[in-house]
């Protein structure tokens, strides 16, 4: 089985990738009261957020398969599909929004749920495979976070940009990320990972 550490570098690539482009000036949407809250959405900006949500849904596939290896398969695989699929389509209506709402007063802005994008999948991607071994639940929950940090830090990147330019945020964007993004995706990954212990320490029933 390969190293669950190998994702690592994927998902910084990605994520630095998707700071860079969420911080170009795009046409944005239009905040809306109800229903979805996002409306006229320009289509350089879908093809943005598709785009880049296919991407990570499908090497966070590749990638965790290859790590889990022969455990990627049957209730558990599914289960972690479903867990990557429903983030990854949270995450890229997240970042539809929040460039919407970066059109308003982006200060008034309290940050208190977003540490739960990056955290929550993490767990229960470790938790489908929480019948495997440690390495393995670490590589499920490390795979959520290929398509959950990109699509996070691409949302905190439009909210953050303005016409004067994306170098005077990459700052201010780079550290959001790594505190709402990075911290608890560890803390995911170490918790979900750390799971199963119970269970594999427990003496075999006779």
């Amino acid at each position: 089985m390969n190293s669950p550490a190998r994702p690592w570098p994927t998902a910084v690539v990605l994520t630095v990738a998707a700071l860079a482009l969420g911080l170009v000036d795009w046409p944005l949407p239009r905040l809306t009261v109800g229903g979805l809250m996002v409306d006229r959405v320009p289509g350089p900006l879908w093809v943005l957020v598709l785009g880049l949500t296919a991407v990570c849904v499908a090497v966070a596939v590749v990638g965790t398969r290859r790590a889990v290896g022969a455990r990627f398969r049957g209730p558990a695989a599914a289960l972690w599909l479903v867990v990557v699929v429903l983030t990854a389509a949270v995450l890229a209506w997240n970042a539809l929004y929040s460039a919407a709402y970066s059109t308003t007063v982006v200060d008034a802005l309290i940050p208190v749920l977003h540490w739960l994008f990056t955290f929550v999948p993490a767990v229960l991607g470790a938790l489908a495979f929480r019948r495997a071994g440690r390495a393995e639940r670490a590589a499920g929950a490390l795979g959520t976070g290929v398509v959950s940090l990109p699509l996070f830090a691409l949302g905190w990147a439009l909210l953050v940009a303005s016409d004067d330019g994306w170098t005077d945020h990459l700052a201010s964007a780079a550290f959001g990320v790594a505190v709402l993004g990075v911290l608890p995706l560890v803390a995911g990954i170490a918790i979900g990972a750390a799971g199963g212990r119970r269970a594999e320490s427990a003496p075999p029933r006779p």
